[in-house]
């Protein structure tokens, strides 16, 4: 197991770590996306984009994708009563895409210094 792998599996709420191609991908419906950042900023990964995706019962799929040494990191989340942890106090590109997110998909981005609408 790299560094990595073993940096990123012993996150609080993490699932099995999965290789397809040149990406890493992790779907952890409870991960705790606070220690993600900070440990993908601690790594030097840059925040590429966040998408989010409706889902049939309210909550909201939430994709936070990295870039890291030529791979593709990304951390599959969900929403709990349509609400996640902001990571924009960790990492400052994630403002924008969590307010755009909000206005789409009316996830509240707890912790976010400043929820306004960009729609």
């Amino acid at each position: 197991m790299t560094d990595f792998e073993s940096r990123v599996s012993n996150l609080p709420g993490a699932a099995p770590l999965l290789e397809q191609r040149d990406d890493w991908w992790m779907t952890a419906p409870d991960l705790n996306v606070e220690a993600m950042a900070r440990l993908m900023n601690d790594m030097g990964a840059r925040l590429s984009t966040i998408t989010g995706a409706a889902l049939p019962d309210g909550e909201t799929t939430i994709i936070y994708h990295y870039a890291l040494q030529g791979h593709a990191l990304n951390f599959k989340c969900r929403t709990r009563q349509n609400a996640i942890p902001s990571i924009a106090p960790v990492t400052d590109a994630a403002n924008w895409i969590e307010r755009e997110i909000h206005d789409l998909y009316g996830v509240e981005f707890t912790g976010h210094p400043a929820l306004a609408r960009l729609i």
